[in-house]
């Protein structure tokens, strides 16, 4: 893991300083290595990518200030987007950045968490990219719904899923499963059904998923659960949960190769 995280903030370090189109191209000449593997050989390629002192941080990009709380309510719903990249303590540390900025309207304070939210925009846009290039996804699509009821976000090839009788099926799965992972071969490929106590994921895949695939949509529907409030705050926004549900979507694809 500790590779990768490394691997990945160099990735986003090259994006800032410009780079981006010189990596990608560089990406797609390895496409059977994993990312720390891709990076190291892309290092030793382009040598101009590591300089031997380390780079300055770069400035924040100059745009018209809107005011400090609506700022502050789009910083939010970018974290509600991209919270799931974040490790549940880094989650923690800035949400408290938030209630912290709601109280003193600090400018530098929201600059530094601009640019923490926009890497990991870049850092999802990235294995999106690198998903899409030259392999098929493995993950379709995918709903979530409270248990056993209402679908609240959807994303990717959902027309399979929205058929009536399959739609009714997930939802009475997902309501009278306990809490667990459960797998159901289907004519179009496996559907995983994630249940928690209140949340449910269901996602369908060409192929049965690895374990890394299953372990991010436990983690997803148990940081859900956790996060009652901030959930109530995404799902309520079709926009918002449309866009957390397109990220998981791109997460799964990304670990699903």
């Amino acid at each position: 893991m500790a590779k990768r995280d490394e691997a990945a903030l160099k990735l986003l370090r090259w994006e800032l300083q410009g780079y981006g189109k010189i990596v990608m191209e560089a990406m797609l000449r390895h496409p059977d290595k994993n990312l720390a593997e891709a990076v190291d050989l892309i290092e030793q390629e382009v040598p101009d990518l590591s300089p031997s002192d380390p780079p300055s941080e770069m400035p924040a990009p100059v745009a018209a200030r809107p005011r400090a709380s609506s700022e502050l309510d789009a910083l939010g719903q970018e974290f509600q987007t991209f919270r799931h990249l974040l490790h549940p303590k880094e989650a923690k540390e800035v949400e408290a950045t938030l209630r912290e900025l709601a109280r003193s309207q600090d400018r530098e304070a929201m600059v530094a968490l601009r640019r923490r939210l926009r890497a990991l925009s870049l850092q999802a846009a990235f294995w999106s990219e690198l998903a899409a290039g030259h392999k098929e996804s493995n993950a379709l699509a995918l709903v979530i719904l409270k248990k056993g009821r209402e679908v609240l976000a959807k994303a990717g090839e959902t027309a399979y899923l929205d058929q009536p009788e399959v739609a009714e099926m997930i939802r009475r799965e997902s309501g009278r499963r306990a809490k667990g992972t459960y797998v159901m071969h289907l004519p179009v490929g496996r559907l995983v059904v994630m249940t928690g106590e209140e949340a449910s994921i269901a996602a369908l895949f060409r192929r049965a998923p690895g374990k890394d695939v299953v372990q991010v949509l436990v983690k997803t529907v148990e940081a859900i659960e956790e996060n009652r409030a901030a959930a109530t705050k995404t799902f309520g926004n079709d926009k918002l949960a449309g866009k957390y549900a397109e990220a998981l979507l791109k997460l799964l694809q990304k670990t699903s190769l």
